[in-house]
C-alpha cells in the first residue's frame, strides 16, 4: 500500500527533537491542567448519595400527599426536610460552580506563563522553515528567486491550511522568526498538541460527567 501522492515540501530545515519535546509536553501539560478540573466537573459521591436521598424522599412526600388531610402533620414534616435538603444541595452546587471557576482562571494564567516560557525559550528559533531553495523546478524550469519564494510561501499555507486562514494567534506564535511567512513556531506545536489532547478529553467527559 503506497503513500497518498502529494507535492514535494520544500523543507528547509526541521527540528524534530524539538518538535517532539513541544508535542509530548502540550499533551501531558493538557493533562495535567483537565486533571486539576476534574474534581470540580465532577460530582462527589457524597452529594450523589444525597440526591438519591432526596429523590426517595420526594417519592415519600408524594404518597404522603395522596393519603390526603389525615397525613397533614406527617406531610409536612416531609415537605420541610425536602425543601432544607433542596437549599442544602443548591448551595453545594453554587459552591462547586465557583470553585470551577477560580480553578479555570487559575488554569488560565498556568498556561500563559507556560506559552510565554516557550515562546522566549524558543524565541526566533523556527522548528520548521520552508525555502525557497528546496524548491524542485518541475520539468527544467528556471525559477527566479521572488518566484522560488512564493511557490514556498504558498506550500507552508497548504501545509498549516486551515490554520493558515485563521488570524492573531497563529500570528502570535511566529514573531521573532526570521522568515514567518516561511516558519513554523514552538508555540504552534505546543498549542497543536494541546487542542488534540483537549479533544480527547472533551469526549472522554461527555462520557463519564452525567
Amino acid at each position: 500500500m503506497g503513500f497518498i501522492p502529494h507535492p514535494d515540501l520544500p523543507i528547509g530545515s526541521l527540528r524534530p527533537t524539538d518538535m517532539l519535546f513541544l508535542l509530548v509536553a502540550g499533551a501531558v501539560w493538557e493533562v495535567i491542567l483537565r486533571s486539576l478540573l476534574w474534581k470540580y466537573k465532577t460530582k462527589p459521591m457524597s452529594i450523589r448519595i444525597r440526591e438519591t436521598k432526596l429523590k426517595e424522599l420526594e417519592k415519600r412526600v408524594r404518597r404522603s400527599r395522596d393519603v390526603g388531610p389525615s397525613a397533614f402533620v406527617e406531610t409536612s414534616k416531609l415537605e420541610r426536610q425536602q425543601l432544607a435538603e433542596e437549599k442544602a444541595l443548591a448551595t453545594l452546587a453554587e459552591e462547586r460552580q465557583a470553585a470551577l471557576a477560580a480553578w479555570n482562571k487559575l488554569s488560565r494564567n498556568l498556561n500563559f506563563g507556560v506559552c510565554l516560557l516557550i515562546f522566549f525559550t524558543f524565541y526566533g528559533i523556527p522548528l520548521i522553515e520552508f525555502s525557497p531553495e528546496a524548491v524542485i523546478p518541475h520539468a527544467g524550469e528556471i525559477l527566479t528567486t521572488e518566484e522560488a519564494t512564493k511557490i514556498a510561501e504558498s506550500a507552508m499555507q497548504s501545509f498549516l491550511f486551515p490554520l493558515s486562514i485563521i488570524g492573531v494567534a497563529i500570528k502570535a506564535s511566529k514573531w521573532g522568526l526570521p522568515k514567518p511567512k516561511l516558519s513554523v513556531g514552538a508555540l504552534l506545536v505546543f498549542w497543536s498538541a494541546q487542542t488534540t489532547m483537549g479533544k480527547l478529553i472533551d469526549g472522554i467527559e461527555a462520557l463519564m460527567i452525567p
